[in-house]
């Protein structure tokens, strides 16, 4: 199960455009997590406005603050806000009409600096 996961990231990373894999995390402006709307995807709340990504790192969007649904998460390239650092990303469909990006989770609550966000699965 271990060499499944191990794979699954290193799969995301390619899709993220991103050589090295590495553990990061979302931020500490509020406690909480990821929680199962039970159709595949997973509300989480978004503390800050965020930028939102194609694979490769290149910019999308936007995803506003406040509750957002997101499908998974996957490590790619390190981003920091302030005291916050975070190699994870989201996957989501942003507010600018964009399907399928990513967003660093240091935008949203629950987890730390290089920990993924709890109750969001790998994708």
């Amino acid at each position: 199960m271990f060499a499944v996961r191990k794979l699954a990231l290193a799969g995301a990373a390619a899709v993220l455009g991103v050589a090295g894999l590495g553990l990061t995390a979302t931020s500490a402006e509020a406690a909480g997590g990821c929680t199962d709307n039970g159709n595949g995807t997973y509300d989480c709340h978004v503390w800050k406005t965020a930028p939102t990504f194609w694979s490769g790192n290149v910019r999308a969007g936007t995803l506003n603050a406040g509750t957002n649904y997101f499908y998974c998460q996957a490590v790619g390239a390190e981003m920091s806000d302030g005291a916050y650092h975070n190699k994870w990303y989201a996957k989501t469909d942003d507010d600018s009409g964009n399907r399928g990006v990513w967003v660093n989770v240091i935008h949203l609550s629950g987890g730390g600096n290089d920990e993924p966000v709890p109750g969001l699965p790998w994708c």
